[in-house]
């Protein structure tokens, strides 16, 4: 029997088909840094550097795909569109300067082209030089930014928020420029060797608007974004961090396939839910357990994760968010060993 290779097990469980294993996917990129000793702050410039760090994490921790990608997406299409930033040297990129303050700046807002703008074409070799090295053995996930969560980028989310009540038009003429320049990236980032495109739109979440306004406001923003990888061809998937329960349904209308479920979910309540219509993924809490906690701890979780959403497949175990740079490597090990001995599909 020829041994399944990783995009093997990934396509089976998106698709509803019990691998011969629970996928695991750690949302895992800076992280990695840890393996080659390169500084956050020095890779964001070298694809050579950030491309050799994402490999080096698949290869000696064995997770089923690459998130391929340094810095968030948020970040490169923010400051591409003209966002000031921050760059702490051991810390993530930071928007500290937003371009637009009301509906008169709306005009001037440019839709980048990805090729050219900003540090995107840096992202993007990076995207091609681990789809060189990994081919068609592990999928590669980029992330593309949901387009409310880019608005807040652009205006502030406080400005964004206080909108959503006052100013709904503002908001929805924001996100189309936003929607826009979200789409493109999804077909550069296909270009480039994506595999899986993953809308993140964490100012939609529950734990900030309500379902009517993610109805209203970022449900059609997201449609589009996501229609753009199912027509080429690709896994269009969703993540939306913190509390995301009372929009499980919502985030199934998007037309993702995955939905990537944070650690503040029921995650057998969501499997219960629309576990036949999506495969989730997730849900171990990144920070109380991936980077303070120990590998005992992160075994006894993920092992929880599958007994909770296992059944019938549909199902990659992962982290219910990104990451920390600084969380230990044996617990992301204890992740990838608890999917190896407890999720065999019989």
């Amino acid at each position: 029997m020829i041994e399944p290779t990783a995009y093997d097990r990934v396509i089976a469980a998106v698709r509803g088909e019990p691998p011969d294993r629970v996928p695991v996917i750690p949302q895992i990129t800076y992280t990695t840094a840890q393996l080659t000793g390169v500084g956050l702050v020095e890779a964001l410039h070298s694809p050579e550097k950030t491309a050799k760090a994402l490999l080096a994490g698949q290869r000696e921790l064995g997770y089923d795909a690459i998130y391929a990608g340094w810095e968030s997406s948020f970040n490169l299409l923010a400051e591409a569109m003209g966002c000031s930033m921050r760059y702490p040297d051991d810390d993530v990129p930071q928007v500290t300067g937003h371009i637009v303050q009301g509906s008169s700046d709306l005009d001037k807002v440019p839709v980048p082209d990805p090729e050219n703008a900003g540090r995107i074409p840096i992202h993007l070799e990076t995207v091609k030089l681990v789809k060189r090295k990994v081919g068609d053995k592990v999928p590669i996930f980029c992330y593309v930014p949901g387009p409310f969560t880019l608005a807040g980028q652009l205006c502030g989310v406080n400005k964004l928020m206080i909108a959503t009540i006052r100013d709904t038009q503002f908001v929805k003429d924001l996100t189309r420029i936003t929607t826009e320049a979200s789409m493109r990236y999804v077909e550069a980032n296909i270009a480039a060797g994506a595999d899986v495109i993953v809308a993140a739109d964490p100012t939609a979440s529950s734990s900030l608007i309500s379902p009517k306004m993610f109805k209203t406001l970022a449900l059609p923003c997201l449609k589009e974004v996501l229609s753009v990888a199912v027509k080429e061809g690709v896994i269009p998937s969703l993540h939306v961090c913190g509390q995301t329960t009372p929009i499980l349904e919502l985030m199934c209308d998007t037309g993702a396939k995955i939905l990537e479920i944070d650690h503040l979910v029921d995650l057998g309540k969501a499997k219960q839910e629309v576990g036949e219509k999506v495969c989730l993924q997730g849900n171990i809490d990144p920070t109380d357990l991936l980077l303070t906690g120990t590998p005992k701890d992160v075994e006894q979780a993920a092992r929880n994760c599958i007994q909770q959403a296992s059944l019938g497949g549909r199902f990659i175990l992962s982290s219910g968010c990104e990451i920390p740079p600084a969380a230990p490597l044996p617990n992301i090990r204890a992740m990838v060993n608890a999917a190896v001995r407890y999720g065999k599909y019989e």
